[in-house]
């Protein structure tokens, strides 16, 4: 029976790494209960929030920090953030930085870019949403 288990968790562990690898986004997953208020963030909805343009969109807006090149800084930030009812991020932070001013330059790139909102029930509401943003510096 254990091994069933270790299977799952070994299995639910790659496809973690694989969607963290690709650049996707990860929603945190809790239910909210709360009645639905204008304000009210949402973890779970019907339809996720999704950025326009795809990651290149982001990507595309991230500027290296030279104090991270020039130190050879690479990995992952990840980054939390509200996405409001109107497509608009808001409310972000750094959950876990690398240095070098890789956090900072992650939150200014998503600050850029604009999402659909997401909808539940049909209706657009504020998601929270976390995601992880690759640094890699380019050979040559």
């Amino acid at each position: 029976m254990d091994s069933g288990i270790t299977k799952g968790i070994t299995y639910l562990k790659a496809g973690l790494m694989v969607l963290l690898a690709a650049g996707s986004f990860t929603l945190l997953a809790s239910e909210n209960t709360m009645a639905q208020s204008s304000e009210e963030v949402f973890t779970v909805v019907d339809e996720m929030p999704e950025m326009i343009g795809g990651a290149e969109s982001l990507y595309g807006e991230i500027k290296y920090p030279r104090a991270a090149a020039r130190s050879g800084i690479e990995g992952r930030v990840f980054i939390q953030f509200v996405v409001d009812k109107d497509g608009n991020v808001r409310d972000e932070k750094v959950l876990r930085d690398i240095g070098g001013g890789c956090g900072e330059a992650a939150l200014e790139a998503v600050r850029e870019v604009k999402f659909t909102p997401g909808k539940k029930d049909g209706v657009a509401v504020n998601v929270q949403y976390s995601m992880p943003v690759t640094f890699k510096l380019e050979n040559g």
